[in-house]
């Protein structure tokens, strides 16, 4: 049963929360002159309670009330509520005043209040025409536990052996329980002990009854028949190995019977140990990755049976040279995406978009034929709050640029014609089905994929005429349900990979032929999600995608890349990541066994991904260099502070877009990176 609250309590005023809110880089709901006035005086907001815990399924009613710098009640002021992540759903529009809420998704959420100020006041975001004035926290449970579905064990049940046992709990309607944990216990511990936690060891044949326990008095037995261990040997190979630190060694291991023949169905058990270093990690498929110089002893062991290597692992070269070549400064404005081809007359362009800060309603055309003397040479105009993304077709006949928070609502695609590259003109602007806003295209040939703001869908355009696009069709996560969020999409030829924000990666068939898509139909191959953090972007190199995460904090950006296996391409697994502590990653781009980051605080990074690739890139010293791109007074919107947007490598240099600061170029003294 759906339930309803009302919540009234105190919330101060957190200032420069960075967060990640499609709708509030759209258009703006109208307000009046007095509206707009009452807005500017409000200085703080009240509800009832520092926190609110709702249960999944209730109606949660939020009722701000506005103060003055002096504790004094505002009337009259238009105020908008946003809820970050997917645990909580608006009812009703964005106008709605009633401040109501659906407890969608198990989670907390942060409620950002702003009100409406006028355009030429304070700002949120870069904003113009609202300001933040609190948050306030709610808690979304989940349904009660109902039942637990124990897994099929990974591995026979042999004597001598030890592995994880797992299960998952369900709700009473049905779904995977968010939080739920499940404790063990064994009927019978002289044929078999387990942990709370689920790590099973089986000491001697017979029979042994399991029991999974969870919240709600929910229990589940399961029975195993234990038997006799066949094995007796195991050999590892090769016994001796030389690396560098974040190369990654495969070993090879052999459990075998008395007749020599493999045992596959068996668990072994694997260890690591540091002879004069630590940091060390062995995985379960046999690989073996150090993050720190030094000798170690590998160990796979099952009982009383054991086999051993050695590896010894030496420095990875020091960070190589970058340095400036030049730049191009934009300090009255945010800058956003870039893109640099060469022209059909033989020079070099760069477009870069702009940003709601200062008016994004402009794209750049920078001519960067000699990239030590960047020069702008003209700009097109559209109607829009923010020029998130520019993208150029592969002959460079056309270029799309994107529309959010258009006056008249009507956003869509922008279409270029670059019959002459320095001074593109518009040949149309297509809003059909995407009024919305566009976040991001990918152009794939003459097919586009279009990330719409309001439907949370990929739609597809043909651009085989540029000047009369034509809409195809959508896809889309979950068709009907408003729970999802599109961000990016990046696509092959053969596989589209979306960034589907809460939901992970999602991967698409659209030419491969594995799944029966086709570029105008995609079908769906797989997907991969993360507990926490937000899928922003992603890019395949060989059997890998990198995928950005996203992650908006008071104290700036956070959030790193994690590294995704698709060499199954219906099994993706998460094996690697690059995570620089102290700030956030952006927008990446991938070419020739390097991985180039905008890490907006952190800057450029650039990141040796040749090879197998396992654990954590950047503590194994994988990463081969960076750049601050900060700039100073007049040169900046914000002088000093970084906030690195893209990257494109491009004919022997490194441009990127800052949003402080508009266009960099850096030259990046490439080692020769040899693959062990």
């Amino acid at each position: 049963m759906s339930r309803s609250h009302k919540y009234l309590g105190v919330v101060g005023v957190v200032a420069g929360l960075t967060l990640s809110v499609n709708t509030a880089s759209a258009q703006l709901p109208p307000a009046s002159p007095e509206q707009e006035a009452a807005g500017a005086r409000v200085a703080s907001v009240v509800f009832a309670e520092p926190t609110i815990i709702a249960e999944r399924g209730d109606t949660v009613t939020l009722a701000p009330s506005f103060f003055d710098a002096d504790g004094n009640r505002v009337e009259g002021a238009m105020h908008l509520l946003f809820a970050r992540g997917n645990q909580l759903r608006r009812v009703g529009s964005m106008l709605d005043q009633s401040g109501r809420f659906l407890a969608n998704r198990p989670g907390t959420s942060t409620v950002i209040a702003l009100v409406r100020v006028a355009e030429d006041g304070d700002s949120y975001r870069g904003i113009d025409g609202i300001k933040q004035v609190g948050t306030i926290r709610v808690t979304v449970r989940d349904y009660p536990a109902s039942r637990i579905a124990i897994a099929e064990p990974a591995y026979a049940p042999y004597a001598g052996t030890s592995f994880k046992m797992h299960g998952t709990v369900w709700t009473d309607h049905d779904t995977e329980h968010s939080s739920a944990t499940i404790e063990w216990r064994s009927e019978n511990p002289s044929v078999a002990t387990v942990t709370p936690s689920g790590v099973l060891s089986l000491n001697q044949p017979g029979t042994v009854t399991l029991v999974a326990s969870t919240e709600n008095g929910i229990s589940e037995p399961l029975q195993l028949q234990v038997v006799a261990n066949p094995v007796r040997t195991l050999d590892i190979s090769p016994t001796m190995a030389a690396a560098r630190a974040g190369d990654v060694v495969m070993f090879d291991v052999n459990a075998l019977d008395g007749r020599g023949r493999a045992i596959d169905d068996v668990a072994l058990s694997y260890s690591v140990f540091g002879l004069d270093s630590m940091g060390g990690q062995l995985f379960e498929d046999g690989s073996f990755v150090a993050e720190n110089p030094g000798a170690y002893r590998v160990v796979v062991n099952m009982g009383d049976l054991a086999s051993s290597a050695i590896v010894e692992v030496a420095l990875r070269p020091n960070p190589w040279e970058i340095n400036l070549v030049d730049h191009g400064a934009v300090a009255h404005v945010a800058t956003s995406d870039l893109w640099v081809f060469e022209g059909n007359d033989g020079r070099d362009y760069a477009y870069t978009g702009t940003h709601a800060k200062g008016g994004g309603e402009r794209l750049f055309v920078w001519d960067v034929t000699d990239p030590a003397n960047l020069v702008m040479v003209d700009s097109v105009v559209v109607n829009a709050r923010v020029v998130n993304d520019v993208k150029v077709s592969d002959d460079a006949s056309w270029a799309i640029i994107t529309r959010e928070g258009a006056s008249d609502r009507k956003n869509g695609i922008v279409v270029l014609d670059l019959a002459d590259p320095a001074h593109p003109t518009i040949i149309a602007e297509f809003t059909d089905s995407l009024t919305s806003g566009i976040h991001n295209v990918w152009i794939n040939g003459d097919v586009v994929y279009a990330v719409n703001d309001g439907t949370s869908a990929m739609h597809i355009l043909d651009l085989s005429d540029p000047a009369n696009p034509r809409h195809v069709r959508r896809w889309e996560l979950r068709p009907g349900d408003t729970n999802k969020s599109l961000h990016d999409v990046w696509a092959d030829g053969q596989y589209a990979y979306l960034s589907y924000w809460d939901d992970g990666l999602v991967i698409l068939d659209v030419g491969a032929g594995t799944h029966g898509g086709t570029p105008a139909d995609p079908q769906f191959v797989s997907s991969i999600a993360y507990g926490m953090g937000n899928t922003h972007a992603a890019w395949r190199a060989g059997k890998y995608v990198f995928l950005g995460d996203e992650i908006g904090t008071p104290d700036g950006m956070r959030g790193y890349v994690h590294v995704i296996d698709v060499e199954d391409i219906d099994n993706p697994t998460e094996v690697a990541k690059y995570e620089v502590p102290e700030a956030g990653a952006h927008n990446i781009w991938v070419e020739d066994g390097l991985l180039y980051i905008a890490y907006y605080q952190g800057g450029l990074r650039i990141v040796d991904i040749t090879g197998e690739l396992r654990g954590d890139l950047y503590r194994q010293g994988r990463e081969l260099a960076f750049y601050r791109t900060s700039a100073g007074e007049g040169e900046a919107i914000t002088p000093h502070q970084p906030m690195a947007w893209g990257p494109q490598p491009y004919k022997g240099n490194i441009f990127v877009s800052d949003m402080n600061s508009g266009l960099w170029v850096i030259k990046f003294a490439q080692p020769q990176v040899l693959t062990p």
